[in-house]
């Protein structure tokens, strides 16, 4: 390895940001406005936008108010609801790189097939479908939600219709007089079945566990509203900060302070279900038997009337088997369908970590294979100069992923000031630090829902604790990733070699 320093074939590129999401665009930006220009984006699309880019299945939107799930630094007036929907998220991500000038930073078409620490040379030696790099600080900002899962059902090869997952939906094949069966019923499905439900001939629905679902409070932003939020940009710094304060708070109480307040959030889902499902039998099989918060709460105000039109069956046996052209549920009762959708989410955590190769050749995959470790969810033992965006114990369960997002990108632009100004060569958390911290987090986790609601989710490993969540205010995030400890990492002078 000592002739990569020396090999001109690989280009050596000071700081690499994998992906252009939003977490990638912050960071960026976070990285001019500190002055630190040398920066590159590896993006494995031609695109900027990440999730946002790629989800485009009808009905796609999301969950946090607009003026929220936006980058505080580039406030839109333009939203047209009050939760961004795909196409305007999409729009609003690519308008934030071409006014930061972040398309001149950005390597499209560029995806890490691996990356390994060099310790003879302390760089990062990245290996990716468009050559080689090296890098001295490498940060993941591919999010979690970039691997879809499909189940492995018997038959499924065999099956001669047409299927897809919602994360690659083909806009090429037309729905309409089609016999659809969705398989899964989480966020996806539940945007998705009221956008198509009209099209088809028949939709047959496949539930293995219902979800909580709350009224979606979703309107369109008034002309005036959106001329004073133009106008009086301290108007829509108020409004975000509202939406702030209401998600932090209504969520936050039951979760970190009183779990009894989530009884609130299970009758006004109750309510609901009772309101818009007026047939037992169905509003029977659509009653979570779990806690609030166990699983992703959903928001819609039309899943619901969706699934008691003529055309919709909803179906909770399991699969037994797909054959060529249906599927055969548990009970032995087979449905006919031309085409299959799968609504089955992600794989979590993402397949970056079976790419990132730290000392003694581990794998960050192989470190947090019993359970989720981190510190502060960005940093790890054993892998010096890696940050990662969204990493385990650092998405607040109650708050947008945007702020969070800025919180990280925020830290780890000290963190590369600090190594700058100090002339440190690479920093690594210490192992006693990073077991410190999540322990700290599982044993705070252990009385949520999360993780006492019972029932299995992406929120829980395999052994049933915190999969990766804050379980605190985002506040506290804030505080905790306000500057860069020194301290608490192992530091590597440019001349000699030292602890701090």
């Amino acid at each position: 390895m000592d002739s990569l320093k020396n090999n001109r074939k690989i280009k050596h590129l000071p700081i690499v940001i994998i992906g252009a999401g939003f977490g990638g665009i912050a960071l960026a930006v976070k990285l001019q406005k500190a002055g630190i220009r040398d920066f590159t984006l590896l993006e494995r699309a031609s695109e900027v936008g990440g999730t946002w880019r790629d989800n485009t299945y009808p009905g796609c939107a999301c969950d946090v108010a607009s003026t929220l799930y936006s980058l505080s630094f580039a406030p839109n007036p333009h939203w047209s609801r009050t939760h961004g929907i795909q196409p305007e998220i999409f729009e609003y991500m690519k308008k934030v790189a071409r006014d930061f000038d972040l398309y001149s930073y950005v390597r499209f078409n560029t995806e890490l097939q691996k990356a390994h620490w060099d310790e003879q040379n302390d760089i990062w030696h990245i290996t990716t479908n468009q050559g080689e790099f090296t890098c001295d600080v490498l940060t993941t900002a591919t999010g979690p939600f970039g691997e879809p899962v499909i189940p492995k059902l018997k038959g499924a090869d065999t099956f001669k219709g047409h299927s897809f997952h919602t994360f690659h939906w083909d806009h090429g094949y037309a729905l309409t007089g089609k016999k659809v069966a969705i398989i899964g019923t989480g966020a996806t499905s539940i945007q998705l079945i009221p956008e198509i439900q009209p099209q088809v001939e028949t939709l047959k629905v496949f539930q293995r566990t219902p979800s909580h679902v709350l009224p979606r409070i979703d309107y369109a932003t008034s002309a005036a509203k959106r001329s004073a939020f133009r106008f009086v940009p301290l108007f829509q710094r108020g409004i975000r900060s509202m939406w702030y304060a209401a998600y932090e708070g209504l969520v936050g109480l039951p979760q970190f302070v009183d779990t009894r307040f989530i009884a609130l959030f299970e009758r006004t889902a109750k309510y609901h279900l009772h309101r818009q499902i007026k047939d037992q039998p169905l509003r029977d099989k659509l009653t979570p038997d779990y806690r609030f918060g166990c699983k992703r709460p959903v928001f819609s105000s039309k899943y619901f009337p969706a699934l008691q039109k003529s055309n919709v069956d909803l179906i909770t046996e399991g699969i037994r088997e797909i054959r060529e052209h249906s599927i055969i549920d548990t009970q032995g009762n087979e449905h006919n369908v031309d085409v299959i959708i799968y609504a089955t989410g992600f794989r979590v955590p993402h397949e970056i970590a079976e790419k990132l190769i730290g000392h003694d050749n581990q794998s960050l995959a192989s470190l947090l294979e019993n359970k989720p470790k981190s510190y502060l969810g960005t940093s790890f033992s054993g892998f010096p100069n890696l940050f990662m965006m969204l990493g385990p114990f650092s998405l607040a369960g109650n708050q947008s992923a945007i702020f969070t997002l800025e919180m990280q990108a925020d830290y780890i632009t000290k963190s590369i000031k600090t190594m700058r100004k100090k002339a440190f060569k690479n920093v690594e958390v210490k192992e006693n630090v990073m077991n410190t911290f999540s322990r700290e987090i599982e044993e705070r986790a252990e009385k949520t829902t999360w993780v006492n609601g019972g029932c299995k989710s992406y929120y829980q490993h395999a052994n049933g604790g915190n999969a990766g969540l804050w379980p605190n205010w985002s506040f506290m995030y804030r505080w905790k990733t306000r500057k860069f400890e020194e301290n608490k990492f192992h530091v590597k002078h440019n001349a000699t070699a030292e602890d701090v």
